[in-house]
């Protein structure tokens, strides 16, 4: 199969107007396709302009493995039944927040408002907006989550070879920029240590070794720390959910059997709600009763198979 690439991708739907896409695109338009759940296709819109992940120019989501299709498969789904707002309401009720639509479900949301200062506003997986509440939705198929970049060691130019952050949150000089800062990131203008006193007991004054957001822990605290942004802002509730596929013993799944390895909440702020795909079509299944949810689950089962089928092969002497 020839490799998607996004750059110079005609727009539209193959269906609506591809008529500017090559053969070869129409190929892995169609073999991304076939690893969506037929019930998520609607909620793509445009084929062409959607923000697809890509490694090196080549879109990975016709690969069974792909994070953002399995993502897709599901709040996909949801986002385009016509029981969407009963769902999303049964989904809000579980995590402790209130209910109330209509709902927007949002697929590869990134903060117009640029909420954190970022200079490449955090794309949110899965955003559900209610009447009352807001769900920022972190995916996860079979990788771990992301880390901060700043303890990378520079490869080429000023600083070359050294960390723009030697680990810590305590004084120090970026070796590239020069800039002074217990944080790197915040030296840069970056938001996350201004917003996260209201959700981690951590005093932005203090000096803390090694960071308190070394490692995976990085990414569940940009949404975190989002999700209190834009309930804040916006006035609704709101909650970070990290949503992983059960039955393969993946990193997030693991993870996700006790959240002790998080710092320190504040008593008032909701911790990450972490539930299975499996979970979450459940809860689905219960609220709506159409047939749907039971091929939705058994499509997700499916993939968790398969990718556990080829990871054996692979491991096999």
């Amino acid at each position: 199969m020839a490799p998607l690439c996004r750059q110079g991708a005609a727009h539209g739907e193959r269906t609506r107007a591809e008529g500017g896409v090559n053969e070869a695109q129409h190929a892995s338009y169609a073999a991304i396709r076939a690893n969506l759940f037929l019930g998520a296709h609607e909620a793509i819109g445009d084929w062409a302009a959607f923000p697809w992940h890509s490694v090196r120019g080549e879109v990975q989501a016709w690969k069974p493995h792909s994070s953002q299709a399995l993502a897709i498969d599901v709040f996909g789904t949801i986002a385009a039944h016509p029981d969407r707002d009963i769902v999303l309401d049964a989904l809000a009720r579980y995590a402790g927040l209130p209910a109330g639509g209509p709902w927007e479900v949002l697929l590869e949301w990134s903060d117009p408002a640029n909420l954190l200062a970022e200079p490449r506003p955090t794309q949110v997986d899965v955003l559900a907006v209610g009447a009352n509440a807001i769900l920022v939705i972190e995916c996860k198929f079979t990788e771990p989550g992301g880390s901060c970049s700043q303890t990378k060691r520079i490869a080429s130019g000023r600083g070359a070879g050294l960390a723009q952050c030697d680990g810590a949150y305590h004084p120090q000089v970026n070796p590239r920029s020069g800039a002074e800062g217990r944080c790197a990131l915040s030296a840069k203008g970056i938001r996350y240590w201004d917003a996260l006193p209201a959700v981690f007991a951590l005093d932005p004054e203090a000096d803390h070794a090694p960071c308190p957001f070394r490692g995976e822990v990085f990414q569940w605290m940009r949404n975190m720390v989002l999700a209190h942004e834009l309930g804040r802002t916006r006035g609704k509730q709101a909650r970070c959910i990290v949503a992983f596929a059960a039955g393969g013993n993946f990193p997030t799944e693991i993870k996700a059997r006790s959240l002790d390895w998080l710092p320190p909440l504040q008593p008032v702020a909701p911790s990450p709600l972490a539930l299975s795909y499996q979970a979450i079509i459940e809860l689905g299944g219960e609220a709506s009763g159409s047939p749907t949810w039971g091929d939705l689950r058994a499509w997700v089962d499916g993939k968790v198979d398969t990718v556990l089928a080829a990871k054996n092969k692979v491991g096999r002497p």
